[in-house]
């Protein structure tokens, strides 16, 4: 007797096909965007100087970002920022969800300048004071030895140390590193990465520095001048200065904030981490006379 066979391809490929038929695609849906309301913003200056103003975001429940017209931007409902100098400043609230943005601007005026606001130690140090010239320059320490170094992030019981590697003196010639001048302006903070046409990154970026070559186990890439950037300094249990846009010090990682571990008016000596975690890096740096 002949037996009739049924190839196994044919019934699961129709199983297959009436279980995509059934099947409902389901498209994620944006949400609604924000009301010009969630993006206005009130102002006051605080209780103890006139020159500190306090920001209230209308809605605290949605993505606030600042830019406070001195170089410097922050994050949240409710910031402040600093204005040592007398003058007129646009202040620029942007608020954003899932659905899409709103932005609001106003006009702060500051009426006096007030130096005792930059007479702050760390400002001093950074950039020279009130009675310096009002920027300071800084580059790489490579005559030093541990001027770069490597270790684990979080930090071991040894604390913030280059404790994996530590470079000896000129570890890393003609990388692109030693070349870079990072200075820092007193007034209204301003930030200069001057890089002489190329930057020393790390081996795991070489992808977004178009024309990167590897050089001493990490990339050399060429890289423009990043001018009129900001700094911020944020003081607490851990010192840290930021730098803003594509400006980075030293050693391209990822990241822009630097815990401050030494800071005097001859030395810089400053940790920070990776864009993927897991290390930490150190530099030493040195003004110009």
């Amino acid at each position: 007797m002949k037996k009739n066979y049924t190839p196994f391809f044919t019934v699961t490929t129709v199983v297959f096909l009436l279980a995509l038929c059934s099947c409902k695609k389901e498209n994620p849906q944006l949400g609604d965007p924000p009301a010009d309301t969630d993006a206005i913003f009130t102002y006051a200056p605080s209780d103890t100087n006139a020159n500190v103003i306090i920001f209230t975001a209308t809605n605290a429940d949605i993505i606030n970002m600042w830019d406070f017209g001195n170089g410097l931007t922050g994050e949240g409902a409710v910031v402040s920022s600093v204005y040592p100098n007398a003058g007129t400043y646009n202040i620029r609230l942007s608020v954003f969800n899932s659905g899409g943005s709103k932005s609001s601007n106003q006009e702060i005026v500051i009426d006096q300048t007030d130096p005792g606001l930059l007479d702050n130690p760390v400002f001093t140090m950074l950039t020279g004071g009130v009675d310096g010239p009002g920027f300071k320059s800084w580059y790489i320490d490579s005559t030093a030895a541990g001027h770069f170094g490597v270790g684990p992030d979080p930090v071991s019981a040894l604390g913030y140390s280059p404790e994996w590697w530590s470079a000896p003196e000129m570890a890393k010639p003609g990388c692109g590193m030693y070349d870079d001048r990072f200075i820092f302006y007193l007034n209204e903070y301003r930030f200069d990465m001057i890089t002489n046409g190329d930057v020393y990154v790390h081996n795991t970026l070489a992808d977004q520095y178009p024309g990167s070559f590897e050089n001493l186990a990490d990339f050399t890439a060429p890289y423009n001048n990043q001018l009129n950037e900001s700094w911020n300094v944020t003081e607490g249990s851990d010192t840290t200065i930021t730098v803003s846009g594509g400006s980075f010090i030293g050693f391209g990682t990822g990241v822009n904030t630097y815990k401050i571990i030494e800071l005097t008016e001859n030395s810089m000596y400053l940790a920070f981490g990776h864009h993927t975690g897991e290390l930490m890096w150190y530099l030493r740096l040195k003004p110009e006379q």
